[in-house]
């Protein structure tokens, strides 16, 4: 995976409740604004997540399930994060791309790629990158058969999830001084986060910066849906 470019460092306190966490970013954006004046930020709002999220993953039956190999209440295969942190702990490594995947010291993380502009990386097994205009279905289809494939450019990589996007945003607007994700520039593409999803509405959460809103954004689509402008940022677990 070093060879395709996943040489950046991603460090995660899976075990914070995601409530906690955005509160966390809220405060981050507004002293982000404080120390850089010239950052568009809607200081009254500066990030919107939907009432579903709001205390899904904690409880006795959180709705928000992890690493499911299907978008299915019936199927089983999922976990909720105090499954995920009895067996793995409360931290998560990852490795991702930085924002120049041939250039592993280059700040930030890299773009989700609109349809035709991704660049292969890698010379001994070269991966074409996931592009925008996919559904989540679909992208889940492609990294749960690269589990079992060792062959496959995908092989070891996983969805990301909302605590996985919430740190790499703010990693990203440290480093670089440019907020992840800003599909309003006709270039970088919104995140399906398809390494969670809702149970109970059958929903896949999905995040972005909207230049327009001036804030953060959370969202969420059917597994079904799929957009020119939206696509899957993956990473490999270590």
């Amino acid at each position: 995976k070093h060879g395709q470019g996943f040489t950046k460092l991603l460090l995660v306190p899976f075990g914070m409740s995601l409530d906690s966490l955005q509160e966390t970013l809220k405060q981050f954006l507004l002293k982000y604004k404080e120390s850089h004046s010239s950052f568009d930020l809607e200081t009254n709002n500066p990030s919107f997540f939907p009432s579903e999220l709001k205390g899904s993953d904690v409880g006795n039956f959180p709705d928000l399930v992890y690493y499911s190999r299907f978008f299915d209440r019936k199927k089983f295969q999922k976990q909720t994060k105090a499954q995920i942190i009895n067996t793995y702990g409360c931290w998560i490594v990852h490795l991702l791309q930085p924002s120049d995947p041939s250039n592993s010291h280059s700040s930030g993380f890299a773009p989700i790629p609109r349809e035709g502009q991704g660049t292969p990386q890698g010379d001994l097994v070269p991966r074409p990158p996931l592009e925008a205009n996919k559904t989540p279905n679909e992208y889940l289809s492609i990294l749960q058969k690269a589990q079992e494939d060792e062959d496959s450019p995908y092989h070891g990589e996983t969805g990301m999830t909302p605590e996985d996007w919430i740190i790499a945003f703010m990693i990203h607007l440290t480093e670089t001084g440019e907020p992840m994700d800003n599909w309003q520039n006709g270039t970088e593409s919104i995140s399906y986060l398809t390494g969670a999803f809702f149970q109970s509405s059958i929903l896949v959460p999905y995040a972005y910066w909207g230049r327009v809103s001036r804030r953060v954004n959370f969202d969420r689509n059917g597994p079904r849906d799929r957009g020119g402008d939206i696509g899957v940022r993956s990473s490999v677990v270590v």
